[in-house]
């Protein structure tokens, strides 16, 4: 049940992560980011039964993945608003 909390977590950081970067990315970023967001915890949940580890693992990627698009698009590419 930890892995399940600590997956909870992950998702609702990487979801808020995305919202407060609002200000300073494009949209098409941002609403990109939000579907990623939003259909790796919808499939991870759905597999939570038989892998426990699941929504960790897809709470990973998804903070991963924001870091390496704000760090390397918006921070060193520019891509702003």
């Amino acid at each position: 049940m930890l892995f399940g909390y600590v997956g909870a977590g992950l998702q609702a950081l990487a979801a808020l992560l995305v919202v407060v970067s609002f200000p300073i990315s494009p949209l098409w970023l941002v609403a990109g980011l939000l579907l990623v967001v939003a259909g790796t915890a919808w499939w991870s949940w759905k597999l939570f039964p038989r892998n426990f580890m699941m929504p960790t693992f897809a709470g990973t990627l998804q903070l991963v993945l924001w870091m390496l698009l704000m760090g390397v698009g918006v921070g060193v590419m520019g891509w702003g608003r």
